[in-house]
């Protein structure tokens, strides 16, 4: 702890001014953490988005091989 004397006011300083740079690097630190995270929410949303649309596609392909099964059978074999 430091005592600074100026005029009639004694002034003590301590690691205070350290702190409060340290927790104002902390916080924007902590901004630049939530940007990220928010960005790989977004990948992740999109992805089982991207994941959901190609599983219907994939069901939607299998119910018309279920359903023509016979009449592609059929074609391959030459009949």
């Amino acid at each position: 702890m430091e005592k600074h004397e100026t005029g009639s006011r004694v002034t003590l300083t301590t690691g205070a001014h350290r702190t409060e740079s340290a927790v104002s690097k902390l916080n924007a630190d902590m901004t630049s953490v939530k940007e990220v995270t928010a960005e790989v929410t977004r990948w992740k949303l999109m992805g089982l988005g991207a994941l959901g649309v190609t599983g219907m596609a994939a069901a939607a392909l299998a119910s018309l091989v279920t359903a023509y099964w016979s009449d592609i059978w059929r074609v391959l074999r030459g009949r």
